[in-house]
């Protein structure tokens, strides 16, 4: 009988790349993931994983058994979710997670209005970019997770993640009140390709959606100040030090001299999503999180 414990080790090894990444994300020595990796083959009767050097690649066996895992972790979550729906209700315990500005915004004002109607439910708290929260969700260590996607950048296609959407914002640039060009209602970021650009640490999806915009604006971007704090970035605008785009949900402090324009030459949006475990989403807590999320999310989404 396959262990489905290793089978999501074998799934985490699919999605890092090597064991020691693997190890890492799952708090395990190298050693550990190796142990448990060789016990799964011999469960499995063949062979999973093709060592070369410091990475591994899944066998064709190993591919198709990460894809049952898929499967098998979604019908465990459904079967968890309707025990919850019969014994407890809306009550239990919520993790929850969202990037720092939908905290704010969104996950802040839910669990409040959460806090008043499920009196019985004792929920957490924690401000992670998507990169870090989404595998802690896969591994069970987190339930409801809020995460952003730019449609300039690819979309994620995870089997395991059921995604909610949440809310759609434009995309706006911020540049310095004295700028030649903020008295125009809105301005091509084509002319703002001699500036300096604010961005975010390299890596990030904020650093990547900035270059790749001015890329087919048809410019290769001045990124010298670097920073994941939107309002780093505008006290840094606000300063004269450059411009960048900034999202409304970033816009919930007052900085005078600063002036936010639509671009007229590529259109940027930013998405919201509620992400959850598959199969998890029946969980009461879980679809009474959901349910406040998008009322929330309805009442401050900008025009």
């Amino acid at each position: 009988m396959l262990n489905i414990n290793r089978m999501r080790i074998l799934r985490e090894i699919a999605d890092r790349g090597s064991i020691s990444a693997a190890a890492d994300g799952l708090y395990m020595t190298p050693s550990a993931v190796s142990q448990q990796m060789a016990t799964l083959e011999r469960e499995a009767g063949t062979q999973l994983l093709e060592r070369s050097g410091r990475s591994v690649r899944l066998t064709p066996a190993g591919e198709a058994l990460v894809s049952q895992t898929e499967r098998v972790l979604a019908v465990l979550e459904e079967a968890q979710a309707q025990l919850d729906q019969i014994s407890k209700g809306v009550a239990g315990r919520l993790r929850t997670c969202a990037f720092p500005t939908a905290a704010r915004a969104l996950l802040v004002p839910a669990l409040a209005r959460l806090a008043r109607e499920a009196p019985a439910l004792h929920f957490t708290m924690v401000d992670l970019e998507p990169e870090e929260s989404i595998p802690m969700l896969k591994r069970g260590e987190l339930d409801v997770v809020l995460n952003y996607e730019f449609n300039h950048l690819p979309a994620s296609d995870d089997p395991g993640v059921e995604r909610l959407r949440l809310l759609v914002e434009p995309i706006y640039v911020a540049l310095p009140e004295s700028h030649p060009l903020a008295s125009r209602p809105r301005i091509r970021l084509s002319d703002l390709a001699d500036e300096q650009w604010i961005v975010g640490r390299d890596g990030s999806p904020f650093l990547e959606v900035q270059i790749r915009v001015a890329n087919e604006a048809g410019f290769e971007p001045k990124v010298d100040l670097h920073s994941n704090d939107y309002q780093v970035i505008l006290s840094a605008v606000q300063a004269g030090l450059g411009v960048t785009i900034v999202p409304p949900l970033a816009l919930f402090a007052s900085y005078p001299g600063v002036v936010y324009r639509q671009p007229a030459d590529v259109e940027v949006h930013r998405t919201v999503n509620a992400l959850v475990r598959r199969g998890s989403s029946e969980s009461p807590a879980i679809a009474a999180m959901l349910s406040v999320l998008v009322e929330v999310a309805a009442e401050v989404e900008q025009p």
